[in-house]
């Protein structure tokens, strides 16, 4: 076949033939019509050829995967005409890429897209390919052969699933583990274990995963506050009500072209959603009335943000263990805590029997321990004082 003269070297010497016409059936280029009046050609216009070592069907579109990312994923590549060569990316979607995974013996696929694949070497030989979902090869669905406007940046790499049952699709796991119950979201899905992306990944989603995987309820950690994942990022976009029973029976988007495993959703679920020791509080220190504020909440003790926390604040916190007032001791005079940062933005009247009855926050991404709370309480509030007269 013809290769566009940009992607042949100029040549030199004479122009010889222009207006080359050949039927088909000649045994020599000279049989063919042609014009020997080449003033209007340059070198330029040098015409290229690829000529085919094999024009058997016998092999004809066996595939293969190239640069391999994983068993399962990596550049298509194709042998066509007796040579192995490339896809262009050009129109080729996911049904397309299904075809070729069960040519390749799964059962099913993906695209991956050109960027996220090494470039390829030797002949693209496909472009435009476009699959109705039948087919058992891919040289059965429609394509375009002539490639001259693709480069190796676009070469198709593709994910073929192992597994298409139902029966252990949407499995939940935390991975890299913070605590028994908080870590990186994982999902087991067409058969491997991969992440979910952050975008719009909210409490409520965080929610249904943890009652999924047994706990009561649960909230989002910020995928800044979690290890990176490997392997693929199944889900994006995840949307639930709060009612599903499994994450997969959310909404949610497959196409995750655009999320990077630093993006990794990491979700936080309760050890107990019960009110019945909700908001205990002690005080962590080296005296019994003076130290870092931890507050028990979902089950778990962890640390007051000092966001707006103030005297008054401290005031009733005390008053909750048993003292008669208190003050607020700068988070910088108290050792900083570890596990969660439960509450933030703390804001009381005075008036609360329990730090938990005031107005809080319970999005505290933005605090570190360094802001823990400390409180002083008072052993002892008089209620008369004598005037002194000197």
């Amino acid at each position: 076949m013809e290769i566009a003269a940009s992607r042949v070297q100029d040549g030199q010497g004479t122009i010889w033939f222009t207006d080359v016409a050949c039927s088909g059936s000649e045994s020599q280029l000279v049989n063919c019509t042609y014009n020997v009046h080449t003033a209007q050609c340059e070198h330029y216009k040098d015409v290229g050829i690829h000529c085919f070592f094999n024009c058997s069907t016998e092999d004809e579109g066996t595939l293969r995967l190239g640069s391999k990312q994983a068993e399962n994923k990596g550049r298509l590549e194709i042998h066509y005409k007796g040579e192995w060569g490339t896809v262009c990316e050009n129109y080729f979607g996911d049904i397309d890429a299904a075809v070729a995974c069960r040519q390749l013996g799964y059962c099913s696929g993906m695209v991956i897209a050109a960027s996220r694949v090494q470039d390829g070497q030797g002949t693209i030989w496909f472009t435009d390919v476009a699959c109705s979902g039948s087919e058992s090869q891919l040289v059965n669905c429609t394509y375009n052969v002539h490639t001259a406007q693709c480069e190796h940046y676009k070469d198709v790499g593709i994910h073929c699933f192992f597994n298409c049952s139902t029966e252990d699709e949407g499995t939940l796991r935390l991975g890299s583990k913070q605590a028994e119950n908080k870590g990186r979201l994982e999902i087991h899905y067409k058969g491997e274990w991969g992440t979910v992306c952050e975008n719009y990944f909210g409490d409520i989603d965080a929610a249904v995963a943890c009652r999924q995987l047994g706990y009561c309820s649960g909230m989002v950690i910020a995928a800044s506050r979690v290890q990176d994942g490997q392997g693929t990022i199944w889900l994006t976009d995840v949307a639930c009500s709060g009612s599903e029973s499994q994450l997969v029976n959310c909404t949610y988007n497959v196409h995750t072209a655009q999320c990077e495993h630093y993006k990794d959703v990491g979700i936080h679920c309760f050890l107990n959603c019960s009110s019945e020791d909700e908001g205990a509080l002690r005080i962590m220190g080296f005296i019994e009335n003076e130290g870092r504020l931890e507050i028990n909440y979902k089950g778990e003790w962890g640390t007051v943000c000092d966001n707006y926390f103030d005297d008054g604040d401290a005031a009733v916190a005390c008053r909750q263990l048993g003292y008669c007032s208190g003050m607020m001791i700068a988070a910088s005079r108290v050792q900083d805590g570890q596990d969660t940062i439960w509450l933030s933005d703390v804001v009381c009247s005075g008036s609360e029997s329990k730090l938990v009855n005031c107005i809080y926050n319970v999005h505290t991404t933005r605090c570190e321990h360094y802001e823990d709370v400390g409180i002083h309480c008072f052993l002892s509030c008089p209620t008369e004082y004598k005037a002194y007269v000197y």
